[in-house]
């Protein structure tokens, strides 16, 4: 179940309520609730209203809330914050038809899924994502990861959520240079998978630019409704993890996407799929709304050419396979199943 929502948690919404009833095929649906501090901080009254809101609808709030930190420390940890969350589960009581309600950005969303797969084999997950980039991507990760010293993602097993709520009013609660930066998520969909999309984005870069919420609205929706459809499967992301490990995990994951986007659209365009009109679109979105402004901080790191291009081994270790999806135009995706690394070089020196 995914379903597009707005205050989840107001007593009249009864989407949230209706899923968790589906997914523990209870009326009295029993969870432990895994929360991101960030949302907490920056919603007033949160606490109160999801207290409010499990008493209204029969929803038992079983132990404490456990609220992480977010950002990518709390999956770099040596597992402290992933067994945080199993002993949550654990001290709760929780059982295989009972729920797991991960609340936050792309980690906690991680962090909750790792600790729900382990538990007794498997409970059941249900993801609220707060970020821009979670809205669009993670929510809908089938895997759930945590790192471990220089290699992101080490620690990787199924998890596949049984009910994902895109409340886009969360979207509000983040700081500008991380709602700026989610949207290149927006812009590697849209490239990947609907060339409509991209000439809608463009269209409203400068809104995104400004935090406009109507548009903030629009285009999640409309991410949603192609997100249904399709998936841009690992296009920008070889370069953008190895960026985040090489940085060790100080630069933003919007922002490292945002690099690796950029990185694997100009090799699409060396290699002749995109056409220099449609990677300009890609260019021009990404400087419009401000999603390349992380960007001159990770300067140094874009210069170590021979040490990001390591990134290809590292992927076709983690993946078995060195194959990237690249654009074949606006829109539509060709996998490039061995790398010309001389041409990838050559995108990434544009790109320095």
């Amino acid at each position: 179940m995914v379903k597009l929502t707005d205050n989840v948690f107001s007593e009249v919404n009864t989407d949230l309520a209706e899923a968790l009833r589906k997914v523990s095929k209870s009326n009295e649906p029993r969870v432990v609730l895994v929360s991101d501090m960030n949302v907490v901080n920056q919603t007033e009254g949160l606490g109160k209203k999801i207290g409010t809101y499990f008493n209204a609808h029969g929803i038992k709030l079983c132990g404490k809330p456990v609220v992480l930190a977010g950002g990518e420390r709390i999956k770099l940890d040596n597992m402290n914050s992933a067994a945080r969350a199993m002993n949550g589960i654990l001290d709760a009581k929780l059982g295989k038809n009972d729920i797991v309600l991960a609340l936050g950005g792309g980690t906690v969303l991680d962090v909750a899924g790792y600790a729900a797969a382990q538990v007794r084999g498997g409970t059941k997950l249900v993801r609220i994502p707060t970020t821009v980039a979670a809205m669009i991507d993670a929510a809908y990760a089938e895997t759930a990861s945590l790192d471990a010293g220089k290699v992101k993602d080490a620690f990787r097993i199924p998890s596949v959520a049984d009910a994902i709520l895109v409340d886009r009013k969360f979207a509000m609660t983040v700081l500008d240079g991380v709602w700026r930066a989610g949207f290149s998520e927006a812009a590697r969909l849209a490239a990947a998978c609907d060339a409509k999309l991209m000439d809608f984005i463009l269209e409203e870069a400068e809104n995104i630019r400004r935090k406009d919420e109507d548009t903030m609205f629009e285009v999640i929706e409309r991410c949603f409704k192609v997100r249904q459809k399709n998936d841009p499967k690992n296009f920008g992301e070889w370069s953008a993890v190895r960026l985040e490990s090489m940085s060790g995990y100080k630069l933003p994951h919007g922002y490292a996407i945002a690099i690796g986007v950029m990185i694997d659209a100009t090799y699409s365009m060396l290699k002749g799929f995109l056409s220099q009109d449609e990677w300009r679109q890609i260019a021009d979105f990404m400087n419009k709304c401000g999603a390349m402004d992380g960007a001159v901080h990770s300067r140094h790191l874009v210069n170590q050419v021979d040490t990001v291009m390591f990134g290809l081994d590292a992927w076709e270790l983690a993946y078995g396979d060195e194959g990237i999806y690249i654009p074949n135009g606006l829109g539509k995706l060709v996998q490039d199943k061995k790398p010309d690394r001389e041409t990838m070089q050559k995108a990434i020196n544009m790109i320095k």
